[in-house]
């Protein structure tokens, strides 16, 4: 038949054209085989996964995301809004579920969701503004009180985010990475939804969950950007465009609270957030194949507590674990097989960084910035130990976000640094009151500008019995040490106590000026000098020998040259849970009037903090002053007693159990030892005991007086600062000593 076929064909053909024929039957019969096979075994649907918002309750995402990995649930796409896109974006990167588990459960979230860097990393002034302060409020440009834009600037969010995305490129699609993901944001300018699809993963997932008023925006692709949420809480709809052709969908979103329930500030933001998309939340649920509701009852956007995590986690687990069925439903019609993922982009343990760049709005000398840093390079890093190379730096203060890029060299990687720097301008208020000095409130304007050649003047007036100014200008943009210049004025009235018993009442005007440099090293070293006049109006006093004291008028000025070496690596000032606290000084003093012109001075503090147990600690405090003429400036005599927010000048050294103000002789030594318990997040018991040597001679001999003292301290952590009550006893006396404070120390 084929030969009868072909002789036909060649009476109808040219022979010119019989050759074309053939071959075109060919290819139509061949391509119509292939067609047959795709029919009979067509390519298996996209499989896509949506994560909706919904703040700390979106952990249970990642117990959702175990059960479809145990399943075997091909995910071929990831779509997410605020928290879903935070878990979905590290998903997608190659991270399996028990690496996101890991991850969230080692945070410390209330440090994360904040822009603290840990105490030791902030400069002197900041630590000073951080301990003293109720709050601040920005200055604009108008010089007028404002609020700011959002309470959280997002730096340690950020360069988590950096961390955990280190080896993407800065610029990607994010179709390309191991599973295609988009997230939604809202353009904080025009309202609309946006779909963000490319560039910089980690300014990608921070502007998807920057929920406003608690963050600020984020710039992306310069464009400003706030919370997916307010637009498109559950964006399935995002995946249908994409291609997907089966939708599983987890929804940890609230149903609308009654009048009941809308009691919190939680509630009524998670309201609102309903509200906004409620027009396209019917729509968007239709799209789903298969919706995964694990219970969140009990929690809220913010419950970013480590009860909270293991809890919402099991709870995703349990959702999914009772849709097993209809999952294996969904794998068999559909014939879904796992999916291998790439771990191109999960970070390693550490990178071989080669090379420093640094990119943004900066105003500040590059060898500054690199010392700050403290990095070898070349050198190994990980990421979390870039982050606090960069925590470092952000805690010199005056900048707006620092965050980083690694960029591939042909040796290793360069470690990129977007630092973008602003004019802080603030106004801060401090509040105290105690059993001391009554009440009083604290005034601060502080300005930090690194194009000025004094980058930082502050500002602070007292409002009290005891009225005070001080300013300072400090100039610190370079490598060279820091130098400033500190203006203070003070009056002072305050009790002199002996043997537990008052004997004068003393009135005094302080003033003075300083000059002064230092050098930060290693850390959480500071080494200085400085040149201070001072000036003292008023009463003084005067141990001849042990007693009796006598009190009398001056009018003296007194210069003094000093320098100091400090070391502080206190995780907190007012309840630390470990480390050490040293200042050390050396003095000459001097009124440039009698035989000893001038007079040497030490002063030595130091305190420590030990942990012992879970909620206890170990304190071990030592203090000293030695004056090593008895022709000093009756001014500068030794004071002692009181807690620590009593003091009223350097010199003067805490003793529990003694009055605020007594006078010690020319060499005084203190030591303390306590037991610190936390009985409640908030609540401390702490036992104490000191002893007080001094005397006319350094080393304490037969004829030194010596002072023991206890007491009970009873504290609680509030946000207007701590509360401290002391009920002391010491041998000296017959009378017990009780002292309080409420509010931060200054």
């Amino acid at each position: 038949m084929f030969q009868i076929a072909k002789n036909m064909i060649r009476k109808v053909l040219p022979i010119s054209n019989l050759n074309t024929f053939f071959l075109m039957v060919f290819l139509s019969l061949t391509f119509a085989g292939q067609a047959q096979e795709t029919t009979e075994k067509p390519q298996r649907p996209k499989v896509a996964l949506v994560l909706s918002g919904g703040g700390a309750k979106g952990f249970a995402h990642i117990g959702v995301l175990k059960v479809l990995e145990e399943e075997g649930i091909p995910v071929d796409l990831i779509v997410g809004t605020s928290m879903g896109s935070l878990v979905g974006g590290i998903y997608s990167l190659g991270y399996n579920s028990s690496e996101l588990e890991t991850f969230v459960k080692s945070l410390d979230w209330e440090i994360t969701l904040s822009d603290d860097v840990p105490r030791a990393f902030l400069s002197k002034n900041d630590q000073m503004l951080k301990q003293r302060y109720i709050f601040s409020l920005p200055i604009n440009g108008n010089k007028k009180l404002s609020l700011p834009q959002g309470l959280i600037k997002g730096q340690n969010v950020l360069n988590i985010f950096c961390g955990l995305a280190g080896n993407l490129p800065n610029d990607i699609e994010f179709s390309q990475f191991p599973i295609p993901f988009a997230c939604v944001s809202t353009d904080l300018e025009t309202g609309k939804e946006v779909v963000l699809k490319n560039g910089f993963l980690p300014t990608a997932m921070f502007s998807s969950m920057a929920i406003p008023v608690a963050f600020q925006s984020s710039d992306h692709q310069g464009a400003l950007l706030v919370d997916g949420g307010l637009v498109n809480n559950f964006p399935t709809d995002v995946a249908k465009k994409m291609g997907a052709d089966i939708i599983i969908g987890v929804d940890i979103r609230n149903d609308f609270y009654d009048r009941t329930n809308l009691n919190s500030l939680d509630n009524v933001l998670g309201q609102l957030v309903n509200f906004f998309d409620q027009e396209k939340d019917s729509v968007n649920k239709s799209f789903c194949d298969l919706i995964i509701r694990p219970d969140i009852t009990g929690y809220s956007i913010s419950s970013f507590s480590n009860e909270a995590v293991d809890t919402l986690i099991l709870r995703g687990q349990k959702a999914t674990d009772m849709l097993r069925s209809q999952l294996r439903k969904l794998k068999q019609e559909h014939q879904l097989e796992p999916r291998k993922k790439s771990r191109a982009f999960v970070k390693p343990e550490q990178w071989h960084i080669t090379g420093i760049k640094f990119t943004g709005n900066y105003q500040l000398n590059e060898d500054f910035l690199k010392k700050n840093l403290n990095m070898e390079i070349p050198g190994n890093y990980s990421a979390e130990e870039i982050k606090t190379s960069i925590d470092r730096l952000y805690g010199q203060g005056g900048f707006e976000r620092i965050y980083y890029n690694l960029i591939d060299t042909e040796n290793g990687k360069t470690l990129n640094l977007n630092i973008f720097t602003g004019k802080v301008f603030t106004q801060n208020v401090g509040f105290r009151a105690n059993t001391t000095d009554a009440a009083a409130i604290l005034i601060n304007t502080t300005r930090k500008n690194y194009k000025n050649v004094f980058g930082l003047l502050s500002t602070s007036v007292e409002l009290s019995i005891n009225p005070g100014l001080s300013i300072v200008a400090e100039s610190n943009k370079t490598d060279l040490p820091t130098l400033g210049l500190n203006l203070k004025g003070k009056f002072q009235n305050y009790n002199i106590f002996d043997k537990g018993d008052k004997i004068f009442e003393a009135n005094i005007f302080y003033a003075s000026g300083t000059m002064y440099v230092y050098q930060p090293f290693l850390n959480s070293f500071n080494l200085g000098l400085g040149l201070q006049e001072e000036y003292y109006k008023g009463d003084i006093f005067r141990k001849n020998d042990s007693y009796p004291i006598t009190t009398d008028e001056t009018d003296l000025s007194i210069t003094n040259a000093y320098a100091y070496l400090s070391f502080d690596n206190l995780d907190d000032f007012y309840f630390p849970e470990k480390g050490t606290s040293m200042y050390g000084e050396f003095s000459l003093l001097s009124n440039f009037r009698g035989v000893n012109t001038f007079c040497p001075t030490t002063l030595f503090k130091m305190r420590n903090v030990i942990p012992v147990a879970p909620n206890t600690a170990l304190l071990v405090d030592l203090h000293s002053r030695m004056l090593f003429t008895s022709d000093f400036p009756q001014s500068k005599m030794t004071l002692i007693g009181g807690e620590p927010y009593s003091q009223y000048f350097n010199f003067h050294l805490p003793f529990v159990g003694l009055p605020v103000v007594n006078i010690a002789e020319r060499f005084a030594y203190i030591g303390l030892i306590g037991l610190r318990v936390q009985t409640t997040d908030n609540q401390y018991i702490s036992l104490l005991f000191n002893s007080l040597w001094h005397g006319t001679k350094i080393i304490p001999g037969k004829n030194a007086s010596v002072i023991y003292g206890s007491g009970i301290k009873y504290s609680i952590k509030t946000f207007l600062g701590p509360l401290d009550m002391t009920l002391g006893y010491a041998n000296s006396s017959d009378k017990l000593n009780f002292s309080a404070n409420f509010g931060y120390w200054f």
